[in-house]
């Protein structure tokens, strides 16, 4: 509950908002009591940002119990992955705090976790559809899964200067692109 309000506060007021006080009263504490129990606001922070990395096979597994495909769930997983993120504003916001895991060394370790549990979720489920002959046979999980986390990333910076639609249809249709020539008889590498 205290990270659900660390990420609600951090999306739409930045990392700047994130005060200890603003985060207690999200969720009916005192800023007292986040103080005894995190520190500082740098302490919820990291704390927020070790929780948010251990999330990410999380995500994948409750997407695959809903998408029984290995192509479906790895996009479907990447498209949830921003969560709260539905407008520029609030994508704004995160990038401020990336600013922080950039430059602390704290946040930067849970950035780095999280970015590579990002990938190995992504490969694992890319390996299924390789095994599953949804991917054209060759089709490296590891490689596909670096060049979907670029998109993935990218397809936010480019949906937050002059995407059109939700940045969820953005992604997804930019995920979809870089999928396409490797999926088995739907116009990929095996259609030609």
């Amino acid at each position: 509950m205290i990270f659900e309000a660390v990420a609600s506060v951090v999306t739409e007021e930045g990392p700047a908002g994130a005060t200890l006080a603003t985060v207690a009263a999200r969720v009916g504490l005192s800023g007292p009591a986040l103080t005894q129990r995190f520190g500082s606001k740098r302490g919820l922070l990291v704390a927020f940002a070790a929780k948010a990395a251990s999330r990410v096979p999380e995500v994948f597994s409750q997407v695959r119990a809903v998408h029984a495909d290995p192509v479906t769930a790895v996009v479907e997983a990447l498209v949830t992955m921003p969560g709260r993120v539905t407008s520029r504003e609030h994508l704004a916001n995160n990038l401020a705090l990336l600013q922080m895991d950039l430059t602390d060394p704290d946040l930067r370790e849970h950035a780095v976790f999280q970015s590579r549990s990002l990938r190995a979720e992504t490969a694992a489920l890319l390996d299924e559809a390789v095994r599953a002959g949804r991917l054209a046979e060759g089709t490296s999980p590891e490689a596909l899964a670096m060049d979907l986390y670029t998109t993935y990333s990218g397809a936010m910076l480019t949906w937050a200067i002059d995407g059109e639609g939700t940045l969820e249809e953005w992604m997804r249709s930019n995920l979809l692109r870089t999928l396409a020539p490797h999926l088995r008889g739907s116009g990929g590498a095996d259609s030609r």
